[in-house]
């Protein structure tokens, strides 16, 4: 079974393993204290740490983690996102990321590369997703 770890999580492991790596965990044993560090602050269960260890190795080493990356990091959905409601003049209002980074409701957007947002960016940005319709990009 593997397991497709969130951004956050796969951050973290690659955190405690750069750590471990430098020595900044010291005692007798670096690989336990990478274990307890990791059980502690990321998911406080040994039974997920046995289950995925070969997953999390995989990250926690430099040498293939960007492969590690590709192959166990769940890749976050993009959609185009659209106000449920029309305006006053009958239109919807469409999210787009402005030049500058931020994102932005606009009354016309052409599908592109600025468009595609995903979930926790537009809740980063303030807007409510459930006022939102969201087409899923491949």
């Amino acid at each position: 079974m593997t397991k497709k770890f969130t951004e956050e999580e796969y951050q973290k492991i690659a955190e405690i393993a750069d750590k471990t790596i430098k020595g900044i965990y010291f005692g007798s044993s670096p690989v336990r204290n990478f274990w307890n560090e990791l059980s502690d602050s990321l998911v406080g269960e040994k039974y997920f740490l046995c289950t995925y260890g070969k997953e999390i190795f995989a990250i926690a080493n430099p040498a293939t983690r960007d492969w590690a990356h590709e192959q166990f990091v769940e890749k976050e959905k993009k959609y185009y996102w659209t106000t449920k409601n029309k305006d006053k003049n009958g239109n919807v209002m469409y999210l787009k990321r402005d030049p500058s980074g931020s994102i932005e409701r606009v009354p016309h957007a052409f599908h592109g590369e600025n468009e595609r947002l995903t979930e926790p960016e537009v809740i980063a940005e303030g807007y409510n997703p459930d006022y939102y319709e969201k087409e899923e990009v491949e």
